[in-house]
């Protein structure tokens, strides 16, 4: 049997663990007139499932005929992949037989001079052509993964404001990391997403991590106990990738078991792996973007050799006082890297990222 588990980066998994009714209800109040989801941000940490959870939702939403999808990539094409995509489907659709700057729908590509035209009348062929969807009742949903600030960006959202403000059927659901969400929003132009709805991608619930990994070993007709299981889920935790991550290298490793049985010993045969998979993949990126201050924070907390580590032990350590260390308690809990544990304490929120930070504190003695 295939392993079911997909670790990959921006693909959609074959196992989804879903996030109560979060996509359903994300799709409901997109139906809904009038709704604060209309734009969307969706944000978490490198690996929290942002882009599973877009692809989920698009997904869904374009099985239904009324809806078109429009996938766009924050490049330098970002405008004109936006209207050519929406001519495809106005010519699909039957609403136009052909488009009035003569763009190529048969993949050959865009002339420069047309990608010139259509970024400077970009505003006036956006609203013909919502009005002529909206006019028929057809909705649209731009989808854009891995926002960052950009002048592209800001252009397409001052102009969809104001697509909104004609009441035209158009809604936008953006995914980014925390700082590049924080970024955006408080960008001089683009202050009216501060008023966008956002959806935080906080750690899953260990519910659904353990039911999940029974249900599937289980189904595949592996034995798995109850204490293995909740062995794999501490392991995780509740962090969308490494719950994939850590799935997908137990399934090979079972595939290995004449038995049939998955006990807490292949587990740790994989640990190894497994942590370098997170280190790699998520971790040298999330710790490289951090500034000198919010390393030396996460440091101070690995200095304190404890699970959760009170704030006031970590000003001692770093000889900062109160104020300086709520400044960037607050700013590395926002960016999904610690998390309160009970009044005056944080802990990691990342699975075994003490580790990696110790690891790199050892590297840069050297």
């Amino acid at each position: 049997m295939e392993n079911p588990f997909n670790p990959s980066f921006g693909k959609m998994p074959s196992v989804f663990l879903k996030r109560g009714s979060l996509t359903n209800r994300i799709i409901t109040e997109l139906n809904r007139e009038n709704t604060p989801f209309q734009t969307s941000l969706i944000y978490g940490q490198r690996g929290s499932g942002k882009t599973t959870l877009m692809t989920e939702v698009a997904k869904k939403l374009s099985s239904n005929p009324k809806w078109i999808i429009v996938n766009l990539v924050l490049d330098e094409d970002l405008l004109t992949s936006l209207i050519n995509q929406l001519n495809n489907s106005l010519i699909s659709l039957n609403l136009i037989k052909d488009f009035d700057l003569k763009l190529s729908f048969m993949g050959i590509g865009v002339e420069a001079s047309v990608n010139k035209q259509i970024i400077e009348n970009f505003q006036i062929v956006f609203q013909n052509i919502l009005a002529k969807l909206t006019k028929k009742g057809y909705k649209v949903l731009i989808c854009i993964d891995e926002v960052h600030l950009d002048p592209l960006l800001e252009k397409l959202a001052s102009i969809y404001q104001i697509m909104i403000s004609k009441n035209y059927n158009v809604s936008l659901l953006m995914a980014g990391l925390p700082e590049n969400i924080s970024e955006i929003q408080n960008d001089n132009v683009l202050t009216f997403l501060l008023r966008a709805n956002r959806i935080v991608l906080n750690p899953l619930d260990v519910e659904s991590i353990k039911q999940s990994y029974s249900h599937i070993f289980t189904q595949a007709g592996y034995k798995i106990d109850f204490e293995t299981i909740l062995y794999m889920t501490k392991q995780t935790l509740g962090f969308a990738y490494a719950f994939q991550l850590l799935g997908y290298h137990v399934w090979n490793k079972a595939e290995q078991q004449a038995n049939h049985e998955i006990t807490t010993k292949p587990i740790d045969h994989v640990l190894d792996i497994y942590l370098s998979d997170l280190n790699r993949n998520v971790y040298f990126k999330v710790y490289s973007e951090m500034s000198q201050k919010e390393k030396e924070f996460v440091q101070a907390m690995v200095k304190a050799k404890t699970s959760k580590v009170k704030s006031q032990t970590i000003g001692k350590i770093m000889n900062k006082n109160s104020n300086y260390i709520t400044v960037y308690r607050r700013k590395l809990i926002d960016d999904q890297v610690i998390r309160p544990n009970g009044y005056g304490y944080v802990s990691f929120l990342l699975p075994y990222f003490d580790k990696f930070v110790e690891q790199q504190m050892i590297l840069e003695d050297f």
